[in-house]
């Protein structure tokens, strides 16, 4: 059975990429990371594509009735497959008395990150996370909702903010995932970004033209250049070096990175000003075909229990972050409290990038109402910061208020489906 099943996976991979060739016209133009990267992951990595799947034969369970192949491509001991994947795998089993189970890949095999929706789309696998704004010409509504500074730094309230409003109130934003061929299921909002620092920074002064290393993104690289910081684009398995050799002054990232990168042997402050919030890693996006093969009960389980899954992820984010500072002090790491100087500088920057937001929104996005949807957003917002003072901020309480806010208006039989 474990033979026939690694099969049958290897086959779709390979042979089911000829939708790649025949996918129809888009009326967006595909941004240059989505298939091309797809067939270049698969070229470079074939070895160790087939090592994973050889492995998962040997421990897969008997045959169900249906299985779901599910591409993560972050490690086994990530947040979102310890706390979110693993967890609703057992509940999604549950809740279809077995007929539904899931086969999880992670590690970024198949898939890398950047390929992930290009899998989709050519059916390598039913399910995957995905980047949004790795696709801005896809979702653009998306990439302007994650532009958008919230007046909040709760990210659990941010999570049920935008998984709400995505969910059941941005018909333009389920149009952009059925036209990519997707279904969007939900997504769970990172600990917010702070400003971890290789010396004890202060003020907006002690700030000028040190070396930042940011993830990417242009709210980012304005965010820095209105700081009058020098932004350095590298990824997060180098910081460590190069804060250790002098290379770069500050990274902007959680707090857990002191532990996740061993930057607490290295870092010497941390200032816990939230600079932006990531809220739009999808962990588990369907293909459309994929989803709609499913049964309507099954689909039902799936909603449900993700519901719950955004949650946890954003509660694990978070309490890793908080964990970290706490320890920093044994680490003689300075946790800083933003000074008002601070705080005044980074309200302007805010104050002044919204009217670039809505100027990008306009002119790059073709959205011809950005105020309304922020708007719209906002009150969402003030509606979960009253949820999360009702619930204690408890993970598990405010998963079951999303899934009665948000989940529970889909119905299973037509959300994510083709319009006839």
């Amino acid at each position: 059975m474990e033979f026939k099943y690694t099969l049958w996976f290897y086959r779709r991979l390979l042979k089911r990429s000829h939708k790649l060739t025949t996918a129809p016209v888009r009326t967006q133009p595909r941004p240059q990371g989505g298939l091309k990267l797809f067939y270049k992951n698969l070229k470079t990595s074939a070895l160790a594509t087939s090592a994973l799947f050889v492995a998962a034969a040997f421990t897969a369970s008997n045959a169900v009735a249906e299985t779901l192949t599910l591409n993560q491509y972050v490690l086994p001991k990530h947040v979102v497959v310890k706390d979110g994947t693993m967890p609703l795998i057992e509940e999604i089993k549950e809740a279809t008395d077995g007929d539904l189970d899931i086969k999880l890949f992670t590690g970024g095999t198949p898939l890398s990150a950047q390929a992930t929706l290009g899998g989709l789309q050519a059916g390598a696998v039913d399910a995957g996370m995905v980047i949004l704004t790795y696709h801005p010409a896809e979702f653009p509504v998306v990439q302007y909702l994650n532009d958008l500074a919230p007046p909040t730094d709760d990210t659990l309230v941010v999570a049920g903010a935008f998984n709400e409003y995505l969910m059941t109130k941005c018909q333009r934003c389920q149009d952009e995932f059925q036209e990519a061929g997707v279904v969007f299921t939900g997504s769970y909002t990172a600990a917010p970004l702070l400003l971890v620092n290789r010396e004890v920074y202060r003020t907006p002064e002690d700030l000028v033209g040190k070396r930042v290393r940011i993830p990417g993104g242009d709210y980012n690289s304005r965010w820095a250049d209105y700081f009058k910081l020098s932004p350095i684009n590298v990824g997060g398995s180098e910081v460590y070096e190069m804060m250790n050799r002098g290379a770069v002054d500050i990274t902007l990232n959680p707090a857990a990175i002191l532990q996740t990168h061993s930057l607490a042997d290295v870092a010497k402050s941390v200032i816990t000003m939230p600079v932006a919030m990531h809220r739009v890693s999808s962990p588990y996006v369907f293909s459309a075909d994929s989803w709609a093969k499913l049964t309507d009960e099954q689909r039902r389980a799936f909603l449900d229990s993700t519901a719950v899954a955004m949650m946890r992820i954003t509660a694990a984010y978070l309490k890793d972050s908080e964990t970290a500072l706490e320890e920093a002090a044994g680490r003689d790491i300075e946790v800083i409290e933003p000074g008002d100087e601070l705080k005044a500088v980074m309200s302007e920057f805010l104050e002044q990038d919204l009217e670039t937001i809505y100027k990008i929104a306009r002119e790059q996005y073709k959205i011809e109402d950005p105020e309304a949807i922020r708007d719209d957003f906002i009150a969402l917002i003030e509606k979960w910061k009253g949820i999360a003072e009702e619930t204690g901020r408890d993970a598990e309480k405010m998963g079951q208020r999303l899934r009665e806010n948000a989940y529970a208006d889909l119905d299973a039989a037509s959300y994510g489906m083709a319009s006839e």
